[in-house]
């Protein structure tokens, strides 16, 4: 185990419910597996998000030190129990895939969120496959049943209040993911820290 991952198992335990995910509104620490985009595609997505805030002088900011694909969500906790992470390090690592052809040609309000994101169909079927893998895993780890039958792969841009029309995308944003990762979330930081990664071999 590197010192990285035993850094982020020392938060203790919840003793309100031990390992126990849910909705938790006083939650600062998230879990989460994600594909990561490269820099190429981080900046693609910049320019589009800064076109968008120009276009409709939207107030949001870009998220473009955390743009990534969730794969599928862990929990959120008051404090990140070392169980938890334990658990879905093992469930990660019992996961098989090959990389993974993504690719986004539509821009779209998610009006619950407020969220601004690039969507489309790319990539959508065997990370839908990854998806149910994990989730298999977790729940077999002691997770509660996590897959849900909406998973819309998608990259969250920016938040803001206003809403703006679908678009197309004359150059869609596209990549081959060769890697997916756990991913701890500081609430409210806009920080991520990456417990660990696994390549999609196939």
């Amino acid at each position: 185990m590197t010192p990285e991952i035993q850094m982020l198992l020392d938060f203790g335990d919840d003793k309100k419910g031990r390992g126990r995910p849910g909705k938790n509104h006083d939650a600062e620490h998230r879990l989460f597996f994600a594909l990561y985009p490269p820099d190429a595609i981080e900046q693609q997505a910049a320019s589009i998000a800064h076109d968008y805030c120009r276009a409709f002088s939207l107030f949001g900011e870009p998220r473009l030190t955390t743009l990534h694909v969730t794969i599928i969500w862990v929990g959120d906790y008051a404090r990140l129990p070392e169980d938890v992470v334990f658990a879905a390090l093992q469930a990660g690592a019992t996961v098989e895939s090959a990389p993974i052809a993504m690719s986004f040609d539509r821009v779209m309000r998610f009006p619950q969120a407020r969220a601004l994101v690039l969507c489309g169909e790319g990539g959508r079927k065997p990370l839908t496959r990854l998806r149910v893998q994990l989730g298999v895993s977790m729940h077999n780890a002691g997770f509660p049943h996590n897959i849900g039958r909406n998973f819309k792969p998608h990259m969250t841009l920016l938040y803001d209040r206003k809403t703006v029309p679908p678009a197309t995308l004359d150059t869609p944003v596209s990549w081959t993911a060769s890697e997916f990762l756990l991913i701890h979330s500081v609430l409210g930081k806009t920080e991520h820290r990456i417990i660990d990664r696994w390549p999609l071999l196939g």
